[in-house]
């Protein structure tokens, strides 16, 4: 289950009062365009640059007799598919990418090999297989899901609230050219050094698993 962490309206508020507007009436009104968007941008970076394990995804679908493509779930972010696998009686066999250029789209067999496409529009994602399975077989996709919908005030974070409200303080209060905005860029290097080895490393070293999630672990979508 995806951990619940504070909604926008929430955080927006929070960020209103480190930045020395919660206590004047009316003037969170007025920055409430510039909050929303400072929290966004926070948490797409946040999210680049964090594996948070509770976004780890596990997908399985069956594809079918002499089925070639399957959709994505509607989370599946480009570029960020960790491995595709297809039950073969024994375990699950790790596919190869990309499919050959030479190679004939209908030639039946158990899947080998496999690509990503975007048809017609890039949210609705594919992945192709090849060759094409001559009975039903069982296929496991492993991502890294996108962030939800945060436009909204009862819109949830998607990474940890403790770690976006700081670093969003942190923006906001160098555009504001805030005297303690280093004193808040510190606090944030070392929460973001504790969150990488929480979840698979810290600075692309990777290191053994704890056995515990600070946050979630991974779900089957």
């Amino acid at each position: 289950m995806r951990p619940q962490f504070k909604t926008l309206a929430e955080l927006r508020q929070d960020l209103a009062v480190s930045l020395g507007f919660g206590a004047v009436a009316g003037v969170v009104d007025l920055q409430i365009p510039f909050l929303t968007q400072i929290l966004q941008q926070a948490q797409d970076q946040l999210w680049r640059d964090v594996r948070w394990r509770h976004l780890l995804r596990t997908h399985l679908e069956d594809l079918g007799m002499n089925q070639r493509v399957l959709d994505l779930p509607n989370d599946f972010a480009i570029g960020e598919l960790q491995a595709v696998y297809c039950a073969d009686g024994s375990g699950w066999r790790q596919l190869c990418r990309p499919i050959p250029g030479n190679a004939d789209q209908w030639h039946p067999g158990m899947p080998l090999r496999f690509d990503v496409s975007a048809r017609y529009d890039s949210r609705y994602v594919q992945i192709e297989f090849w060759p094409v399975p001559e009975s039903l077989v069982q296929v496991r996709v492993d991502y890294y899901a996108a962030p939800a919908r945060f436009t909204h005030n009862d819109d949830r974070a998607s990474v940890p609230d403790d770690l976006l409200l700081t670093l969003a303080i942190v923006m906001g209060k160098g555009h504001y050219r805030q005297p303690d905005v280093q004193l808040y860029a510190d606090r944030f290097t070392n929460m973001l050094r504790h969150a990488k080895a929480d979840n698979f490393g810290a600075d692309g070293e990777l290191r053994q698993l704890p056995e515990r999630d600070p946050y979630a672990q991974a779900v089957r979508g």
